[in-house]
């Protein structure tokens, strides 16, 4: 008997915790909409550089490399809270890079945008220190 009683009054929370969700997910209907799913990819705002400087010397602009690999050279001052730089080739995340030289490997061919932001530590605090410039692969 105390099973049974035990069953019943589990099936009755259940139900009870099941209207109130539903009875929740209708009061959603009378708020503001939700931001359209491309507001939440949208770029994070840059942190201020605070110092931080780059300024990418090699690829030069417009110069033209023969197969997949390109050459990087910048030159980076970290200023208060950068660490290290972030290569981003059209957008893509291609490398992360401590020292001034590198190298950025499997570049297809065609005309692309080369930028390289200042990071800080966590990798996820961009700051508003940044180059870029446009090269092409052969």
């Amino acid at each position: 008997m105390h099973t049974r009683s035990l069953t019943i009054a589990t099936l009755l929370i259940v139900s009870l915790s099941g209207l109130a969700a539903a009875q929740y997910d209708h009061s959603k209907g009378s708020e503001a909409p939700a931001k359209p799913a491309a507001a939440k990819t949208s770029k994070p705002a840059l942190k201020p550089a605070e110092g931080a400087i780059i300024k990418i010397t090699s690829p030069k602009k417009d110069q033209v490399f023969k197969g997949d690999k390109v050459p990087l050279e910048f030159k980076i001052t970290k200023g208060k809270h950068g660490h290290h730089a972030h290569a981003y080739v059209d957008g893509e995340l291609m490398g992360m890079f401590k020292n001034e030289k590198g190298t950025l490997n499997s570049i297809k061919p065609g005309k692309h945008t080369l930028e390289l932001r200042v990071v800080a530590e966590d990798h996820q605090t961009k700051l508003n220190a940044t180059d870029k410039v446009e090269f092409t692969v052969k």
